[in-house]
């Protein structure tokens, strides 16, 4: 077969390989009618292009690789998957992240490690992380998205109190809502 074109000659040995996944150059250049200098440069720009990798002796078609799943952190708490609209995400003073699937146990994982020195969890409305200690908190609300009692953590005291009005709840700083969920501490998801 005689392939006279460059890119024809490069989609047949492209053909070729997804049926054998190997060849050797020489093969190549006998089936191609051309020489071995040619079918190098046409693997070359093959490999280039990410469809082929030179082997010693040959080409074969390169795999390509399953993507990586990204790691979803679990709950220190309850052991839930995180999700990103409630992460809640705290760490000790060597440098080790704890993760909590949503306010409630996140406030929960704070009242009992008292070695956690800093946290962080996504504004509800926004998405923005944000200090749990300066975080306004609604409690109980009708939204439950992950434990109960629900608590959702806002940036600021007005985008809490709008939220309160339309779902109910209670509005709470830091502090108070800690001292709630230390006599309401329940980690069960609906």
């Amino acid at each position: 077969m005689t392939a006279d074109f460059p890119r024809q000659r490069q989609e047949q040995i492209l053909e070729w390989l997804r049926t054998q996944g190997f060849a050797t150059v020489e093969a190549l250049a006998s089936r191609l009618s051309v020489s071995t200098m040619t079918v190098h440069r046409d693997l070359d720009r093959l490999a280039k292009a990410g469809a082929v990798q030179k082997v010693h002796g040959g080409v074969e078609l390169m795999v390509a690789k399953p993507a990586t799943q990204p790691h979803i952190p679990t709950c220190s708490l309850c052991h839930a998957e995180v999700p990103a609209r409630t992460t809640f995400m705290a760490q000790n003073a060597a440098g080790e992240k704890f993760h909590a699937c949503c306010s409630h146990c996140g406030l929960l994982l704070l009242a009992e490690n008292a070695h956690l020195i800093s946290a962080l969890a996504r504004d509800f409305i926004y998405g923005r992380m944000v200090n749990v200690a300066q975080a306004i908190y609604v409690i109980e609300s009708r939204v439950h998205l992950c434990c109960v009692p629900s608590v959702l953590c806002f940036t600021g005291r007005e985008d809490a109190d709008s939220f309160q009005r339309g779902f109910g709840g209670q509005v709470m700083t830091f502090d108070e809502a800690r001292h709630y969920m230390s006599h309401h501490h329940s980690t069960h998801h609906e």
